[in-house]
């Protein structure tokens, strides 16, 4: 019996992240003193997603047309690219809080980037509701374009951010590193949006169970190509940033006691 590519794919997804959320548990445990803490937590909501999502899959196989299956899915493998961007946000603002803590404008940056994501995931995952549903086909395809033109103007604004401000005239030496890997992550992460677009103008209402850009009854190479794979670069990326973070911390942490115990007592 032909293994479906989905499956074969989910199957791969599954032995991929199974090692990675409790990595990522660690590492937000491990950083957990270590501010801002919206550049830890993502990794694993992220890699929990996406193991969910992969038993999803191969659930859906097994029960196919079960509509509560499908709308479930669909609504973790779009939703899934969300904490990504959370990431990066977190590790612009940990620099913004290192290099410019009272700066106006880069509060407000912050703030409006929030707001933004916000809505985006509550259009998406509103989007996803009417999965099955050919009565909303037009409803659910305006909601998923205006979730991921947001998504894509978050990216574009966190990328510009990064580029502008990656000079050591700009921010502190040590800091460099973070915009360094998070622009690295950047290019998977503008491949995995670029197919949320082209999905959803390809992949909604009607077409959703025809097109080659369906994340579900698609082209599974595309999907495992242009979102699994770049999904999984971009998190190894931030997990990489998570164990910067934490050596950086320990050090810091072992030569401050290292200096009060060699410091010299006066009797008086």
């Amino acid at each position: 019996m032909t293994m479906n590519p989905h499956t074969a794919a989910a199957i791969a997804q599954l032995i991929f992240y199974a090692p990675i959320v409790p990595l990522s548990i660690y590492l937000l445990v491990a950083n957990w003193p270590n501010r801002p803490r919206m550049a830890w937590y993502p990794p694993v909501p992220f890699s929990i997603v996406r193991l969910v999502g992969a038993i999803l899959i191969i659930a859906e196989e097994q029960k196919p047309g079960n509509i509560g299956l499908i709308v479930a899915t669909i609504v973790l493998l779009n939703v899934g690219l969300v904490p990504l961007i959370i990431a990066f946000l977190g590790v612009v603002r940990l620099v913004i809080q290192s290099n410019f803590p009272e700066s106006k404008q880069t509060t407000l940056f912050i703030k409006l980037i929030r707001w933004n994501l916000l809505i985006a995931v509550a259009l998406l995952s509103a989007s996803g509701s009417f999965a099955g549903q050919p009565e909303h086909a037009n409803s659910q395809s305006i909601l998923s374009k205006v979730a991921y033109f947001q998504f894509t103007a978050v990216l574009v604004a966190l990328i510009a951010f990064s580029w502008t401000h990656y000079r050591p005239s700009m921010i502190k030496e040590e800091d460099r590193i973070y915009l360094k890997w998070a622009l690295l992550a950047s290019p998977t992460l503008v491949v995995r949006t670029v197919y949320g677009l082209i999905s959803v103008f390809d992949a909604t209402g009607g077409r959703i169970l025809t097109s080659m850009w369906s994340p579900l009854f698609g082209s599974a190479t595309a999907f495992a190509l242009m979102a699994l794979l770049m999904e999984y670069i971009s998190l190894c990326c931030f997990l990489y940033l998570s164990v910067h973070r934490l050596r950086t911390s320990r050090r810091r942490v072992d030569g401050e006691e290292r200096e009060l115990q060699y410091q010299p007592k006066y009797v008086v």
